[in-house]
């Protein structure tokens, strides 16, 4: 009985092993480039900044609900005023790229194309791609505003803030430089792509308000949430890829006290 049940102990213990680094990268496999500037390295010259974006979201979903927000209706009236069918077009198509199914495949192949390098950061961007429609409907059922009232260029339902198109391309979209560091310690290339992501994410914000399905204090909170939503993946990384955790991956894991 002793002899075989402490054999079957040592096998699982050598098996074990085996067994997780087949199934999960080994942290001497992962491979991380520090990104040339992080939300973090923001918040650490400006520290009000971040909490500052989260109380503006709570002001702006404070003032939406009490319909205290003045400076909507005359933004929406002059995005009626300036439509024409190229423009229109233009707009349908910007905001196509926030709809649910392309910012969930994008989220999906950003987490695969992390997962081996990093698969904590493939976790985060699963994560906040789940976590964004319940943020999302939580906060328009507490705040409960109605969207704009006809001029409506495509179908909107539900409650309007915050916007869910901006918030859900920023959870996606602007999680790929984050992905782009990985692969490339070159900064102009990562920069590159931070500016196209954050540029796509504002110009689908712009769309929302020209379709005449959002208010524009709407989206700016869409985007401010997603802010907040990228500074913790980054965060989410960062513990691991500190500086005095690269040395210890580097080292492997500590020797097995078991005996034979």
């Amino acid at each position: 009985g002793r002899p075989c049940g402490r054999g079957l102990a040592l096998a699982g213990a050598r098996i074990l092993p085996v067994m997780a680094t087949t199934i999960l990268p080994s942290p001497r496999d992962e491979m991380h480039h520090r990104s040339p500037y992080t939300l973090g390295q923001f918040h650490a010259r400006v520290p009000w900044a971040l909490p500052g974006v989260s109380a503006l979201v709570v002001i702006l979903g404070i003032g939406a609900s009490l319909g205290l927000l003045f400076w909507d209706e005359p933004i929406t009236r002059v995005a009626v005023e300036l439509r024409g069918p190229t423009l229109d077009a233009v707009a349908r198509r910007v905001s196509w790229f926030g709809s649910t199914r392309v910012v969930l495949c994008v989220a999906a192949l950003a987490a695969l194309a992390s997962w081996r390098r990093c698969p904590r950061l493939a976790i985060a961007i699963v994560v906040i791609a789940l976590a964004r429609p319940l943020v999302e409907f939580t906060l328009k059922e507490l705040v409960d505003r109605p969207r704009p009232a006809g001029d409506r260029l495509v179908p909107g339902n539900g409650p309007s803030f915050p916007s869910g198109h901006p918030l859900a391309t920023a959870a996606s979209w602007c999680l790929v430089p984050l992905v782009v560091g990985l692969y490339t310690a070159r900064r102009s290339v990562w920069w590159a792509s931070v500016v196209a992501a954050w540029l796509l994410a504002v110009a689908v914000a712009a769309s929302r308000v020209w379709l005449g399905v959002h208010w524009t204090s709407d989206v700016i909170a869409g985007l401010l949430l997603a802010v907040l939503g990228v500074f913790a993946a980054e965060r989410c990384i960062d513990r691991v890829h500190r500086p005095g955790c690269a040395a210890a991956r580097a080292r492997g894991p500590a020797p097995s006290n078991l005996a034979d």
